[in-house]
């Protein structure tokens, strides 16, 4: 049978087709059925209590599931096929009717059941791995499909959110399940009536801590505190640090889009590429195709993102590229045959990593104190420098593989694992072998720029390539700084060469502790650059990227950009004391890179302080070079620290006053009783990486170690700065003194050391070589892993003090504030840039104007009316939903005044008119909205689409009745009154009546058929136009059309968050005390007999927000017997926080009464049950 391609089907319905036993689940009944459809919906029939436990059981096993369903069912007495489910009957109904329309006729012409059930099960996955893709439907874990349509049952979240993991735990004493999605935390438990929701965008939180549980017993509580000073205390989390681990990930995702405004994800969209193949825990495939191709399926988001974090934690480990994916890792015995004299095989047990062009080692020993922290061996080896990969005869079960690199060296794999992962490890480097052939004819070229290879060659001439005399920094041309004797810079070059010869060289080079020690006693001038430029990783990128450095330059030429005008203000104060930047040549090299990286990086362009580092670059690499490594280091040494907020800087500030207090607390209480701001002077230090603070001489030292050890050797140096002045320090009163005393210090680096030791070495101790071993010996204790833990720990707070002063600054540049205040100013601004964090962004730059969609979801977060489009079928007519859209679209239109999007100060100026205008203001906005052509009139044509959108409006807020459609009728009637008055027009009895027929719209008509109505009224319609004064009289006549301009729309919108949780329940604490209180109740049965009056109450209503709410007081009304009986009842139970004395009192009382049992007590309590089930106490 031919296969017709599904069109048009509902979206966001449909599952991945799931085996169902219909009969082991009595809780649902049946709607509608058909042949091989059944349409359900759940139902709970008994008392209240009963209904409870079940929601109760449900949430304890997360087990919620939408309330209406779809089923296949091949054969009666068969297992079904779940194929839709859904929250609303509307769409539910919709699914079902698209079944009936597009797949029923197409079932009729199959004969066998199994061929049907294969053809639906093929349809409907089709649907929901094409059409619905992009959500957890597609998951390869039931749990997590399961565990996402509860997450989003809860809460009003897109249908495209992926749910990352869920865990059980406690809030607030209430057990229930902690969901994280993408964007979103969310709580949810429902335990005996009373429900619980807590909902936070991960973007608002501030700040998270391990804490442990009340009774400081257990550690498994997790605060998360937000922005605007909540506090959400989760406990019973026995799998707190994998929970944390999760948070820390996404949340550092979301100051990633927060800081550089450039995201370009939307809500649910996946964080990470999406990954194929099945996972563990997918359903095993069966004859009735009941599961999807395994090339269909998605991993869930946690595998995702566990692979993303273990892919990024390895490339920053070896300094490899961010696009590397680690495929195998194996524990190997490395050998190094040695066949130079005098020299034994060297051998380290560690382990081997795989990825995709890259194969790493790094053993388990480590170096002696104090580079404890460092291995004893560990190497990087690009694949396209492997010449030739055998495995060595070492028996049947031992695997032995033999590298030999581009440089003949060799390289020894005694792999020790089991057979497969042997065998898995060689067939995947046989594959990416293959993979690197390409790559391997740009290897010559490139190791043609590297002095390495001209170190070991045995001509002395000078090193060239095909452009001619090898390219270098500019200290080739204007002199290297320093003396080149004293510098003893000829036998470094000896020390490097032996290195060389025994180790490899530049892209094979082996990391010995000899290569440390080689680079601490400092670089020779010659092979400094190309040093630099392997430590760092950039070597990589400019080998994988040629001329890509050239093409910008030319793609750019002659175009400037704020950052080019910033970076012309900086050049000439860019090491003003180096003669190439006297000069034009030094001048435009370093335009020329600065540039280039302003353009490859939009985002970020320029920042103070970066051309200081770019210089330093420049004197020892050419300008590709220099440009990959500034990449490198902005990108991945120094995140933020070149941000126009500088926040990286920042935040290493707040960490190295942390170290102060922790390993000098003498010091920094000190400077804290002094008052000295320790930011002010070690800013410049991290900022220029010392550049800007030291002589040259000892500032390319300090970049020598920086990027062979990473980052934390800037927090040792300055904490040996402040060791070694110490002394001084202390005796300081204050802050002038004490940054007098760190300034005369770098003047004195060069200057020996005065002391009685003698030594027998012939290089002088100078103070320079005293901070060096300061900082690697007395302060080893910190380590790459304890900087990345506490940039993580305080990343948070630093944001949000970023994104506070981001916010004052912007309200700050307002040009008017509309008569709003400040907190008011606010609202607004979070809300317009909280839509435009979830927005999808064009191009590279960040963008703070909202296009239509973004206006949307911004109107959505302060309006009542507007449908966020999470929930589809929400309003279950297609009509409403456009007559919708089009209104927001007039609403846009008008808020955008410049016509290039809608920006903060349209926003605050557009919702001015609605909060401070008035009714006329209201009628005026109106009158422009639908004033199509801008003549000042309006049409009838034009009051017809008001009509229809009035209508639309009423339906939306649930105010639509018999008033309202006259009032539509009054509006058409009187507009036609109003011009004719104006115009001196007469019209007869009879054309009245015949208007009265024509726009008179019925009750009890569908809205749909009323919206055709007012279509058809166009045709054959007398013309009229309504000037402003005229439409203003013709709303005012009508009551209720002044009330809708005056009340109902204004108070539509409102700046203040609305409430996560507004549940009608009866309340736990009422069954607490239940028992004790039915006797109570018992002994007043007589006034309970009320069925035939309708008490009124004010719920009782149990809240919990992620933001201060508002209390909003019930109308008064007098309590009948009934409601005085009851409430007396809850004062006894639990709403009037009862003694124990007037308990006691209660209970000795009824124990003179008649006794009721529980389930006649819940009886006579049905009749204040709403249909859904909860109590309206």
């Amino acid at each position: 049978m031919a296969n017709n391609p599904l069109s048009d089907p509902p979206r966001n319905v449909f599952t991945l087709p799931t085996p169902t036993d219909m009969s082991l689940n009595p809780f649902w009944s049946t709607m509608r059925q058909n042949e091989n459809f059944i349409l359900q919906k759940s139902t709970t029939s008994g008392a209240p209590l009963f209904k409870n436990v079940l929601r109760t059981i449900a949430n304890v096993f997360d087990t919620n599931q939408p309330p209406y369903r779809i089923l296949f069912q091949r054969e009666v007495n068969t297992t079904c096929l779940l194929l839709a489910t859904a929250e609303t009957e509307s769409v539910i109904e919709n699914a079902w009717n698209w079944i009936v329309e597009k797949m029923i006729p197409q079932l009729d012409h199959v004969d066998d059941p199994y061929d049907k059930e294969e053809w639906v099960a093929s349809k409907i996955q089709h649907i929901v791995t094409h059409i619905d893709a992009g959500g957890d439907e597609t998951s390869a874990d039931e749990k997590v499909r399961n565990a996402s349509r509860s997450f989003r049952q809860n809460f009003d979240i897109p249908p495209t959110e992926r749910l990352v993991s869920y865990y059980s735990c406690a809030y607030n004493g209430r057990q229930g399940w902690l969901y994280i999605s993408e964007n979103y935390l969310g709580f949810y438990s429902f335990l005996l009536g009373v429900e619980t929701k807590v909902l936070v965008e991960l973007k608002d939180i501030q700040d998270m801590k391990k804490e442990k549980s009340k009774r400081n017993m257990f550690s498994d509580s997790l605060l998360i505190a937000t922005k605007d000073k909540q506090e959400h205390h989760f406990t019973n989390l026995f799998r707190r640090d994998e929970t944390y681990d999760v948070l820390v990930q996404l949340t550092g995702l979301a100051i990633e889009r927060l800081l550089t405004n450039t995201g370009t994800r939307a809500p649910g969209t996946p964080s990470s590429p999406h990954l194929s193949g099945n996972a563990p825990g997918s359903p095993a495939p069966s004859k009735s195709a009941t599961t999807t191709s395994e090339s269909l399926l998605t991993a869930p988001l946690r595998i995702k993102m566990e692979t993303q974090k273990r892919n990024e934690a390895f490339a920053k480990q070896f300094r490899l590229p961010l696009t590397e994916t680690l495929h195998e890792t194996v524990n190997v015995l490395c050998i190094r045959p040695n066949e130079r004299e005098g020299r034994k095989t060297d051998v380290y047990q560690g382990t081997v990593y795989l990825s995709d062009s890259f194969v790493a080692f790094e053993s388990a020993d480590r170096q002696p104190a104090p580079q404890q922290n460092s291995p004893a061996c560990w190497f990087v080896m690009p694949l396209f420098t492997v010449r030739r990969v055998e495995r060595l005869n070492s028996g049947s079960y031992a695997y032995s593989l033999s590298l030999t690199t581009w440089h003949k060296m060799e390289i020894i794999f005694d792999l020790q694992a089991e057979k497969v992962e042997c065998e898995q490890f060689c067939s995947t480097l046989k594959t990416n072998l293959k993979d690197q052939v390409d790559l391997m004819k740009r290897l010559k070229p490139f190791l043609a720029t590297c002095w390495s290879e001209f170190l070991l060659k045995q001509s002395s001439a000078w090193p060239t390539d095909d452009n001619g005399p090898l390219r270098g920094g500019l200290g080739l041309q204007f002199g290297f700084p320093g003396d080149v004797r004293e510098l003893q810079d000829r036998d470094k070059m000896g020390m490097w060469k032996q290195y060389f010869e025994g180790n490899g060289r530049n892209l094979t080079m082996i990391r010995l502790p000899t290569f440390g020690k080689l680079v601490r006693i400092g670089l020779p001038n010659t092979l400094r650059g190309e040093v630099w430029e392997m430590c760092a990783g950039s070597a990589y990128l400019r080998f994988y990227n040629p001329g890509e450095y050239e093409r910008i330059l030319k793609e750019y030429e002659g175009e400037t950009s704020q950052s080019t005008e910033e970076i012309e203000k900086d050049l000439n104060r860019s090491l003003p004391e180096y003669a190439a930047y006297q000069s034009e040549d030094g001048i435009n090299k370093l335009r020329r890179v600065l540039t280039a990286y302003s353009w490859k990086n939009p985002a970020l362009g320029y920042c103070q302080a970066m051309n200081i580092v770019c210089s330093a670059l420049l004197i020892y690499m050419s300008e590709e070079q220099a440009f990959w490594t500034l990449t490198t280091l902005v990108d991945n040494f120094c995140p933020g620290y070149y941000s126009t907020s500088m926040y990286g800087a920042m935040l290493d500030q707040i960490i190295f006053e942390h170290l102060v207090a922790k390993t000098m607390p003498i010091l920094d209480s000190h400077i804290k009783k002094i008052d000295v701001q320790l930011s002010i002077a070690c800013l410049p230090w991290f900022l220029s990486l010392f550049v800007n603070s030291m002589p040259l001489l000892y500032a390319f030292r300090v970049l020598d170690c920086f990027f062979m050890e990473g980052p934390r050797i800037l927090f040792q140096i300055g904490l040996a700065i402040l060791k070694v002045n110490g002394d001084e320090l202390l005796k300081t009163t204050d802050d002038g003194q004490f940054f007098d005393i760190l300034k005369s210090y770098f003047t004195t680096l060069d200057q020996p050391v005065r002391h009685k030791l003698r030594t027998k070495s012939r290089s002088k101790i100078t103070n320079f070589t005293i901070l060096m071993r300061t900082a690697y010996r007395e302060f080893s204790l910190v380590t790459d892993e304890m900087v990345m833990d506490l940039r993580r720990t305080h990343k948070l707070k630093v944001i949000a003090g970023v994104e506070s002063f981001a916010k004052r600054t912007g309200i700050r540049n307002l040009q008017d504030t509309a008569h709003f205040s400040k907190d008011e100013v606010s609202d607004i601004y979070d809300k317009f840039f909280g839509a435009l964090y979830y927005t999808e962004k064009k191009g590279d730059k960040s963008d703070t104007t909202m296009d239509e969609p973004t206006f949307r979801r911004f109107l959505a977060s302060i309006t009542t009316w507007v449908d966020k489009g999470f929930r589809p079928g929400a309003n279950n007519s297609s009509e409403i939903i456009a007559m919708e859209k089009s209104f927001v679209h007039r609403l846009y239109v008008h808020f955008d005044r410049s016509k290039e999007g809608v920006s903060l100060q349209d926003a605050v100026l557009g919702l001015s008119d609605v909060f401070h205008g008035g009714i006329m203001s209201i009628i005026d906005l109106f009158f422009n909205l639908y004033d199509s052509d801008n003549d000042g009139t309006l049409s009838i044509k034009d009051l017809l689409e008001m009509s229809k959108e009035l209508l639309c409006l009423y339906h939306i807020m649930q105010i639509l009745d018999s008033q309202h459609l006259s009032s539509i009728t009054s509006l058409l009637l009187n507009a036609y009154e109003q011009y004719e008055i104006v115009s001196g027009q007469e019209t007869s009895e009879d054309k009245r009546s015949e208007r009265v027929a024509k726009y008179t719209l019925a009750d009890d008509t569908p809205l749909e058929t009323l919206m055709m109505h007012l279509d058809v009224m166009l045709n054959g319609a007398d013309a009229l136009e309504l000037s402003l004064p005229s439409f203003r009289m013709v709303v005012l006549t009508d009551e209720t059309l002044e009330i809708f301009f005056s009340s109902n729309f204004p108070e539509s919108f409102t700046l203040k968050k609305a409430l996560v949780d507004s549940q009608k329940s009866l309340g736990r604490e009422i069954f607490n005390h239940l028992f004790a209180s039915g006797q109570t109740l018992a002994s007043r049965k007589p006034a309970l007999s009320i069925k035939s009056q309708s008490p009124s109450l004010s719920p009782s209503v149990s809240q919990v927000t992620n933001s201060p709410s508002s209390a909003r007081s019930s109308p008064s009304m007098a309590p009948s017997a009934a409601s005085e009986d009851l409430i007396d009842l809850l004062d006894s139970a639990s709403l009037g926080s009862s003694s124990k004395k007037d308990t006691e009192q209660s209970t000795s009382t009824s124990t003179t009464k008649t006794n009721i049992p529980l389930d006649e007590l819940f009886s006579e309590l049905e009749h204040f049950e709403t249909e859904d089930g909860f109590q309206l106490i």
